[in-house]
């Protein structure tokens, strides 16, 4: 019996708010180009520990990724490693790895485009 596919949410949502907060894609970039699982995983780790730092700082330019960030499930990032760590071939991993970062890209857009939508009105409604 096949093992029941892992719906990836918590990984993305932690790229998506690196990318928001740094404006740089070099996450999803090193995670997507990741030649091996265990440096896969290493990228994974260094996101994670990135992403620890930022919450220890408590210093914002996205209100949107603050939100997001204060909802991550770091028990469900720990599933969601579990299963990239069994990922029992090099196919399965990059399938794996395309969905986590193209996830992290689609709501790091979603991030900022309503940051700036929000910031546009602001300053239509301060002009009037």
């Amino acid at each position: 019996m096949q093992q029941p596919k892992l719906i990836f949410n918590q990984i993305p949502n932690v790229l998506a708010v690196l990318i928001a907060e740094s404006k740089a894609y070099t996450y999803t970039d090193k995670l997507g180009y990741a030649p091996t699982k265990d440096l896969t995983l290493f990228y994974v780790k260094e996101a994670l520990r990135d992403f620890h730092s930022l919450l220890s700082q408590g210093s914002w330019s996205n209100s949107k990724a603050r939100e997001l960030a204060l909802h991550i499930n770091m028990s469900y990032v720990n599933s969601e490693l579990e299963r990239m760590a069994e990922a029992s071939s090099l196919i399965e991993l990059r399938e794996i790895v395309s969905l986590i970062t193209a996830k992290a890209l689609a709501k790091a857009a979603e991030i900022t485009q309503t940051q700036e939508s929000e910031q546009t009105y602001v300053s239509e409604e301060e002009k009037r």
